[in-house]
């Protein structure tokens, strides 16, 4: 039969070039095709695909030159790429994997993986069992080549411990801490060419030891101010204490370890997210355990706990992830606030619960001014909706991103009040714990499959490393 070509076109936008969509074909019925006659389609600068199928199977070509890329992606084909010409790195959980000429890499289904190009004149022969629907259909867009395409995710770490918060300084140095549900090996990292470094060395770290007062104990909440000081609690879970610490990040020393008493923060604390006030030196902690909102005056180091007030308490609401109902502690999940952030004049505070829907706000200068509870309590209101979130944070023109822990999401609250995902992954983003917005526009994500860490399965760890640093361009 004569094989038909081209019957449709679609315009995709790529930087500023259109690209010609695939031909049809009749995958059902016997093709017989001259693969050298069928254009080439643009994908990327120094990529070019072509592609043939059938029912079970496709066939892919790539021509490509040194330096180009194709992008974190996954997708549940089992791909076979053999390299006939040139050669390319592979990278996928954590590893990189070297393909020259000659030589088959066979990818299983649903594996994040990336390519780059390391020669010119490289050609790629890629099979893929069964054939890439979404290729045919057009919905693939981890080249960001449609015009409704989301950003897309590219790993900044693969690490066999999970991230805990991630934080990047304004001439893009990242930091993590490591999860207290996890590891007790680190508890604070730098991460650097991808790879998990102690910091500020590894003598302040717990290395599995029993935590003392010179160490790191249970860190999470992590921070930069608007000065490029490096802010992180650490919530005294073995120790019985919480600490606030600071670091200057360019000598690597401690500016600060400020302990707070057990009147305000007793035994059992859980005060796990922070945020900075540089402008009127003024710390604010958020506690999970006993819900309550931690006000420090960074100057004279005096502290003050608003609690008891109906919106720092979580909602009565399940926590559904893949259709199942997540526990906490034995039970249904019921956790209390946890997201807080500070808005650019640092003079409204944002908070909500973790298993809530509401996002609050309050002026902050009733803290600074030393208002009772009633006062402070009176003056809450609601600034939006949110979803069920880990993390958030809000950036200079007063939208508020959250981690989105049932939709696998990053979900953004516009200052009109609609609430949109802006980034979904099924597979990648498991459990984003925080987000952080960078420079240069790049938002940061960690995804550590919290939920599955012994606290909520009430058994083993069921999470399967490597645990993920991800990071987006914003539009």
């Amino acid at each position: 039969m004569k094989f038909k070509t081209k019957i449709a076109t679609l315009a995709i936008t790529f930087s500023t070039m259109l690209v010609q969509a695939v031909w049809a074909q009749k995958p059902n019925e016997i093709q017989h095709i001259k693969f050298e006659d069928e254009g080439w389609e643009q994908m990327a600068p120094q990529l070019q695909r072509k592609y043939v199928y059938g029912e079970k199977g496709m066939l892919a070509l790539f021509k490509m030159d040194k330096g180009a890329k194709v992008p974190l992606h996954h997708h549940s084909n089992e791909q076979t790429s053999y390299i006939t010409k040139g050669s390319v790195k592979v990278t996928m959980q954590g590893k990189d994997y070297t393909v020259k000429a000659g030589e088959v890499l066979i990818i299983p289904a649903n594996i994040p993986h990336e390519f780059e190009c390391l020669e010119d004149g490289t050609l790629d022969i890629d099979f893929f069992a069964p054939p890439r629907t979404d290729w045919i259909n057009g919905t693939a867009n981890y080249f960001g080549n449609t015009a409704t395409a989301q950003p897309q995710l590219e790993s900044v770490a693969a690490m066999d411990i999970r991230p805990g918060d991630v934080a990047v300084s304004a001439n893009g140095r990242v930091f993590a801490t490591i999860h207290p549900l996890g590891s007790q090996k680190m508890q604070l990292v730098e991460i650097i060419n991808g790879k998990a470094v102690a910091y500020p060395n590894e003598s302040f770290q717990k290395n599995n030891q029993p935590a003392t007062n010179a160490k790191f104990d249970a860190m999470l909440g992590l921070i930069f101010d608007k000065k490029g000081r490096l802010w992180v609690t650490d919530m005294g879970l073995e120790l019985g204490k919480t600490r606030l610490w600071s670091f200057d990040i360019n000598t690597n020393k401690v500016i600060e370890k400020i302990e707070l008493p057990g009147s305000i923060a007793p035994k059992g604390s859980f005060l796990q997210d922070v945020v900075i006030d540089e402008k009127n030196n003024w710390a604010y902690l958020a506690d999970i355990a006993n819900p309550g909102i931690i006000a420090i005056n960074l100057k004279t180091k005096n502290a003050r706990r608003f609690s008891g007030h109906h919106t720092l308490a979580a909602e009565d609401k399940d926590m559904v992830i893949e259709g199942k109902v997540i526990n906490f502690g034995g039970k249904p999940a019921r956790v209390a606030i946890d997201p807080i952030t500070l808005s650019a004049d640092r003079e409204t505070l944002f908070f909500g619960a973790m298993n809530g829907t509401s996002w609050y706000k309050v002026p902050a200068k009733l803290f600074r001014e030393n208002k009772n509870d009633k006062t402070i309590g009176e003056a809450i209101t609601i600034a939006g909706k949110k979803t069920f979130s880990d993390g958030a944070i809000t950036d200079a023109m007063g939208n508020h991103y959250f981690t989105n822990l049932q939709e696998h999401a990053i979900t953004k609250l516009a200052i009109d009040g609609t609430l949109t995902n802006i980034v979904k992954d099924n597979t990648l983003l498991l459990w984003p714990d925080n987000t952080y917005l960078g420079p240069d526009n790049w938002m940061y994500i960690s995804a550590n499959q919290l939920n599955t860490t012994p606290a909520f399965t009430g058994g083993v760890d069921q999470g399967k490393p490597p645990y993920y640093i991800y990071r987006f361009k914003l539009k």
